[in-house]
């Protein structure tokens, strides 16, 4: 019984020292990483409510050809942009792989929903370096490039959230 003690002990102080270590880790920080047309974007995990294939959208008439409308989402409504076609690029058409990235709620009351090419999945910055593409937009916020030399731009989403130009839908 006393040895059955001492081993939940152990066990107790090796749990409260590995936690320990592990709180005074520095924390990693990932970005998901989407493809829009043939450009690469990252995207605070924070800024993002969720991620879902596209669904139905209903146009809007006399607005943007980029803005693509309206969509139902759990009974909210989310402005839905192609954000390949709001950046100059081509529509985005394969079906298939498109995906809907919905703005999360700490960016206030913006509900927007954004069409991405496809989602690549979860980068973590310190295994990426600096990159040297120059930022042109306000909502770039750094640029890297991973060990595949693939470069990626991140975007911050609030500030996308707030530009006149993305908020400008009517034509």
């Amino acid at each position: 019984m006393a040895r059955d003690r001492n081993r939940l002990r152990d066990f107790q102080e090796a749990l409260a020292m590995r936690l320990r270590q592990a709180a005074e880790l520095p924390q990693r920080q990932s970005r998901l990483a989407v493809q829009v047309g043939d450009r690469g974007f990252l995207l605070n995990l924070d800024d993002v409510s969720e991620v879902s294939p596209v669904g139905s959208v209903t146009p809007v008439p006399l607005t943007q050809p980029w803005f693509l409308g309206v969509t139902n989402v759990r009974g909210t409504l989310y402005a839905v942009t192609d954000f390949a076609q709001w950046l100059g690029l081509h529509l985005t058409s394969d079906i298939a792989a498109k995906r809907l990235i919905l703005l999360g709620q700490r960016l206030g009351k913006v509900r927007a929903g954004l069409i991405v090419t496809r989602v690549v999945g979860l980068r973590l910055l310190d295994e990426m370096r600096a990159g040297e593409t120059p930022l042109t937009r306000a909502w770039e916020s750094a640029a890297w490039v991973d060990r595949d030399g693939t470069s990626w731009t991140e975007v911050d989403l609030e500030r996308l959230a707030s530009d006149a130009e993305f908020l400008q839908v009517v034509r």
